[in-house]
């Protein structure tokens, strides 16, 4: 598959948890947008720091690319990408659009930062697999490893 065809789809790549994975980028701008901004990411420093959810990218676009992949052997269909997946305000739609549309099971990488709202919640019911991170023990760890926005507090993490 050629990777330059498409701008929100990539892979699919082999994941040790997941198999043959086809990634999802819900985010996809130029820079990384994330409520943290950690030491180790493979993305780089955090462009937009955020916690507000919008749409980053409509789902008929997204389905517009599923639509045109290749035929190709594929485990996961997993959300990831240029940040934060679950800040993206319809990722509910898009699980629900792309479970009609595909047989995979649907994943979504997430570093935890909002699984204490609602709305993140019932937009990930649907996924059948959610990696939920945390690479912490303490606020002081948390702090030092993740760097996250102020607003979001490791106690609220562990609490949901």
């Amino acid at each position: 598959m050629k990777t330059k065809d498409f701008k929100y789809i990539y892979g699919p790549v082999p994941s040790w948890r997941l198999g043959s994975s086809l990634g999802v980028d819900p985010i996809s701008q130029t820079g990384k947008v994330c409520t943290f901004d950690c030491l180790y990411c493979q993305l780089g420093k955090t462009k937009i720091f955020t916690g507000e959810r919008k749409i980053y990218v409509p789902v008929t676009k997204i389905i517009e690319e599923l639509d045109l992949l290749p035929q190709v052997q594929i485990d996961y269909i997993t959300f990831s990408g240029r940040g934060e997946p679950t800040l993206a305000g319809n990722l509910g739609r898009m699980i629900k659009a792309i479970k009609k549309i595909r047989k995979e099971k649907i994943a979504v990488l997430t570093n935890s930062s909002l699984l204490n709202r609602r709305d993140v919640q019932e937009d990930l019911l649907p996924a059948d697999f959610v990696v939920a991170k945390l690479d912490a023990d303490s606020q002081k760890v948390f702090d030092i490893v993740d760097k996250p926005m102020e607003a979001i507090k490791f106690d609220a993490i562990l609490k949901e």
